[in-house]
């Protein structure tokens, strides 16, 4: 049983102790207004927890997914720049590096420090845009260095853009989902 599970029984239990303190209590007697005050904070502590539990409960899932984001974005960003650092000894040409200096100021603007996600969005849209990030730099860096042909840099902006427009927030009449 995880803890969000545990801590809702509590409280329930919680409120039927409550409950049953006010039960036994007659209509007269003196105690009753204050048993069935500390019923309704009971009710209530309890009602607040289980407009919480959804967001506790997707907390864990949410860090992971954070710290999958960053490590992937430094990833790209370390291959971008170990394919720029190639240029120095010749083993690729100079014009890479306009394509090559973006993507890693891209990725480490991104990705070199860790950023609290949303707890109402989807989080699988955050860890797809990161890979799609990450598939871009290894495919641009194949086609520096030789290993692809010229023609995989389509692929490589095609999958960069796609990134780009996966990580961008859903906006619905001006608010986020």
């Amino acid at each position: 049983m995880d803890k969000v599970t545990a801590r809702f029984e509590q409280l329930q239990n919680d409120v039927g102790r409550h409950q049953g303190a006010t039960a036994a209590l007659g209509p007269g007697d003196p105690g009753r207004p204050q048993a069935f005050a500390d019923l309704l904070t009971a009710a209530d502590t309890l009602i607040a927890y289980a407009a919480q539990a959804p967001a506790l409960r997707a907390e864990p899932a949410r860090r992971a997914t954070e710290q999958f984001v960053l490590w992937t974005r430094r990833g790209a960003a370390a291959v971008a720049a170990l394919t720029a650092a190639a240029v120095i000894p010749g083993w690729v040409a100079w014009g890479w590096l306009l394509l090559l200096l973006p993507l890693l100021f891209i990725a480490l603007g991104l990705g070199w420090k860790a950023r609290p996600l949303p707890p109402a969005r989807p989080q699988g849209r955050h860890r797809i845009s990161a890979i799609l990030l990450a598939l871009s730099a290894l495919a641009l860096a194949a086609v520096a260095i030789g290993v692809l042909s010229a023609w995989w840099i389509v692929g490589a902006l095609a999958l960069a853009a796609a990134s780009f427009f996966t990580g961008l927030p859903d906006e619905t009449n001006g608010r986020t989902k």
